[in-house]
């Protein structure tokens, strides 16, 4: 299912100045915001969001429907009135409020809306987007018991998926004020990416999955089998570290994107968790880094 990436939010609040596209009232994104005269701001479908939503019916496609622009900031008492009369506010006329709405902001606001951070925001939104995206944060439970399960497999698409994002966090330019999220995110890219690679080095791939290579069995009599039997449990034992240190990573990450960029990131799906275990049982755990870790990151670990 779609949702809406960050960028696209960044990009709707950042040019509506915060502000309802019909009162003009200032909004907030939290739910517990400190100042308790912001009114809670929703961003409303121009097209909906399904078919069967108020003004769904469009060839508009889900992706199309979640983005920039078919959206449009609103209180809720406005978000409701749209929903509730859609002939009244058929699509053509939110889209002629949409744009009369930023107009204002740019000529009205231009002094309290400060475009240079609007775009670090969006820049810094592509990251946490992409971060959803190639680390596969809204399945991490399941995809990590898979890969720590007593025989580990990967998705054979992932490693490349991690290294692209890898590759995005190297190329980044980060604002200086959002530092200790730079710091999680390559600690989640570098992490991860050892996983990945670790677990490159001692694998099979059998149609869309990446399975172990246990070469310490052999068909004939193996003389080295307790040498190699050691090291495969080392090698399992090194991936299973670097998906612990991923999570730990993850959790770190999600929670300063809450605190500094959006406090709704996540906030429903609740905490990264991995599940560990055999036909024995399994364990559901919560891995997170120390304060004192966190301040030594990435440096510390994976120098």
């Amino acid at each position: 299912m779609a949702t809406i990436q960050q960028k696209d939010i960044k990009l709707l609040w950042g040019r509506s100045g915060n502000r309802c596209a019909m009162c003009k009232v200032e909004l907030t994104q939290g739910k517990n915001a400190d100042n308790a005269s912001f009114t809670l701001g929703e961003q409303a479908h121009i097209v909906g969001e399904k078919d069967k939503a108020s003004r769904g019916q469009s060839l508009l496609s889900e992706k199309q429907r979640n983005s920039y622009h078919n959206l449009i900031l609103l209180c809720p008492n406005h978000h409701t009135e749209i929903d509730s009369n859609e002939q009244g506010w058929p699509v053509e006329k939110l889209h002629q409020v949409k744009s009369e709405h930023e107009l204002w902001v740019s000529e009205t606001l231009s002094s309290t809306t400060d475009l240079v951070q609007v775009s670090k925001q969006v820049a810094v939104a592509s990251i946490i987007d992409s971060a959803v995206k190639f680390c596969r944060l809204d399945r991490w439970d399941v995809w990590t018991s898979w890969t720590l399960a007593p025989s580990p497999q990967w998705d054979a698409n992932m490693p490349d998926e991690i290294y692209e994002f890898r590759q995005k966090i190297i190329r980044a330019i980060w604002p200086e004020e959002y530092d200790e999220l730079r710091r999680a995110a390559d600690t989640l890219s570098i992490a991860l990416n050892l996983a990945a690679q670790t677990f490159l080095k001692h694998c099979e791939q059998h149609g869309e999955t990446l399975f172990p290579h246990k070469f310490y069995k052999r068909n004939g009599w193996n003389e080295n089998y307790d040498a190699e039997a050691k090291e495969y449990d080392a090698w399992a034992q090194l991936c299973r570290e670097y998906l612990i240190d991923s999570t730990k990573a993850a959790n770190w990450f999600a929670d300063v994107v809450r605190r500094d960029i959006n406090p709704m990131f996540f906030a429903e799906y609740g905490r990264f968790i991995v599940v560990e275990g055999d036909i024995l049982g399994h364990q559901t755990k919560l891995y997170q880094f120390t304060q004192d870790e966190k301040d030594s990151l990435p440096q510390s670990k994976f120098a």
